[in-house]
């Protein structure tokens, strides 16, 4: 009773419980700092090896950032945000990395923050907030510096939360500007956050009850219309990153993964998203596309969505069901693979913000439950500590898989535990980064032997032959490649090390053949023109 009783002064004092999230993220992931940079699951694209961004923070570089559709995505503010930490803090990954962490614990406490103000209820807003600072679904977004999109992103679509209820407290057009203002900061960092608008509307309906006086369609008129600046702003960031991914060729043809398939495999992610928020096992860096879901499991995935609808629906005077159920599907929609960018399935990062949907649900349900059974209220406090403290648990075992990318990959292998071309790939990626060339050789033969007909596989195997000398087993690899490849930069390269490779067996002619393609397709191919400069010097050497 002690304890329950210091628990309620607690909750009368919300600086101090925000004060208690922060300090516990910043703890949790404290081992961060012995963390490097992931330079081959995006790192490198996002911070070592980009030239505007490793280079810092210059007009020119800001200029990029504004203007590029580089990893097929506008997203200027987290190019501007790496620029920042390289300027201050060069090529250093701890910075970066407790970067992460500092804007999760400031997301933490502004969503405690936020549903405090809104509901009145400090416990039930801590304890959401709570399960949001230590799931584990959510170590992949802070671990990973390549994230740093997701977390500004979040920070500002919270704060944009907070200024509008802000905004309703005087409804005056300079505080709806600087609500416009955090909402396109928020896009400025990543465009999933377009869904905000209509979980607005959400929330007007709960937690903040907004013209319930009003008959049904004059109501939701009158604050749509409120929302329509947003919601421009909305279409043009859709707009602007439909252009960024088609520019990039990030998005997957139709005629690869037909709508129906994509259909199926949305309702079967959300279905093991919400498994995953219960019962967070078997995390990995990397889920595989299926390209042939089991209609089995695509027929029983959309009964239970059509079911927890159904029953949100039905429950609809509890609103925290209704709001809490369709933010987890609304803020799903970007990234639920409709428009499929990507040869993954699913992701745990597309659930940093979907899930809070998922954690108000379970906490303000469990709590509307335990209020009709009065002697159960003392053991509550407990069981909340025993799940936090769990879900921390495996928060820092999952944390240490972050630490490299061998151990990574190793770690997402094991938790598919089934063959995948990609994984293997992956992972002898890390292997052959990490100097452990045999053992990457094995993973891309194992690879290749569950597709022979992807180019990546064989094109790493010519890669590791040619290292080894073995020029003609490099050369049948290099040309398996170029029969399954249809895109021209690996064409190239297998062309341009082709040639490498029949120059060092002494065969100028089929040297010339390789280098002539290559320039077929490139005539100002710079490694071509070098390529055929240096057969030439070798044929009048040997003449």
């Amino acid at each position: 009773m002690r304890f329950a009783a210091s628990l309620d002064k607690l909750c009368k004092r919300p600086m101090l419980l925000g004060l208690v999230l922060a300090v516990w993220v910043l703890l949790l992931y404290l081992p961060v700092r012995h963390h490097g940079f992931l330079r081959l699951w995006d790192d490198d694209a996002y911070v070592t090896d980009n030239p505007h961004v490793a280079s810092g923070l210059t007009i020119a570089n800001v200029r990029w950032a504004l203007t590029s559709f580089e990893q097929s995505n506008w997203h200027p503010l987290t190019w501007i945000s790496h620029m920042t930490d390289c300027q201050l803090f060069g090529l250093s990954p701890f910075p970066p990395h407790y970067e992460n962490v500092l804007l999760h614990a400031a997301n933490v406490f502004l969503l405690f923050w936020i549903l405090q103000r809104a509901t009145g209820a400090a416990g039930r807003s801590f304890f959401v907030a709570f399960l949001f600072a230590v799931h584990p679904l959510n170590v992949e977004t802070v671990a990973w510096i390549a994230q740093r999109k997701s977390l500004l992103s979040a920070f500002f679509s919270f704060l944009a939360v907070a200024v509008y209820g802000w905004y309703l407290r005087n409804r005056r057009w300079p505080r709806y500007l600087v609500l416009v203002f955090a909402f396109v900061l928020a896009l400025m960092a990543k465009p999933m956050a377009v869904t905000l608008p209509l979980s607005l509307l959400l929330f007007d309906f709960w937690p903040l009850h907004r013209e319930e006086e009003l008959p049904f369609l004059r109501r939701w008129s009158k604050l749509a219309f409120e929302k329509l600046p947003l919601l421009s702003l909305s279409a043009a960031s859709s707009v602007l990153t439909e252009r960024a991914q088609n520019s990039g060729g990030s998005v997957m043809a139709l005629s690869l993964l037909p709508i129906s398939t994509r259909m199926q495999n949305a309702a079967i992610s959300c279905v093991a998203y919400i498994g995953k928020i219960f019962w967070p096992v078997k995390l990995a860096a990397y889920y595989p596309l299926q390209l042939s879901p089991a209609l089995g499991d695509a027929i029983a995935s959309t009964a239970i969505l059509i079911a927890i609808t159904a029953l949100a629906v039905g429950l609809s005077r509890s609103g925290y069901l209704l709001t809490g159920w369709f933010f987890f599907l609304i803020a799903s929609i970007p990234v639920i693979g409709i428009v499929q960018v990507g040869f993954q399935g699913m992701a745990d990062r597309y659930m940093y913000i979907p899930a809070i949907g998922i954690f108000i649900m379970m906490v303000w349900g469990l709590a509307s439950l335990i209020d009709t059974l009065p002697a159960m209220r003392r053991f509550l406090p407990l069981a909340g500590i025993v799940v936090i403290v769990v879900l921390s648990l495996s928060t820092t075992r999952y944390l240490s898989c972050w630490k490299d990318p061998v151990t990574l990959f190793a770690q997402a292998r094991n938790a598919w535990g089934r063959p995948d071309m990609w994984l293997e790939q992956l992972y002898g990626n890390a292997l052959f980064s990490a100097g452990r060339v045999d053992e990457a050789l094995e993973h891309y033969q194992e690879s290749c032997a569950i597709q022979p007909r992807t180019e990546y596989c064989h094109y790493n195997i010519a890669h590791i032959y040619f290292g080894k000398g073995q020029f003609r087993d490099a050369i049948r690899e290099y040309q398996l490649a170029l029969r399954f490849t249809a895109n021209r930069e690996m064409a190239l390269l297998c062309l341009n090390e082709c040639s490498e490779a029949w120059l060092q067996l002494g065969d100028f002619a089929a040297a010339e053949r390789s280098v002539s393609q290559a320039l077929a397709l490139d005539p100002e191919n710079a490694a071509a023109l070098q390529l055929r400069q240096q057969i030439t010097q070798r044929k009048n050497g040997r003449n």
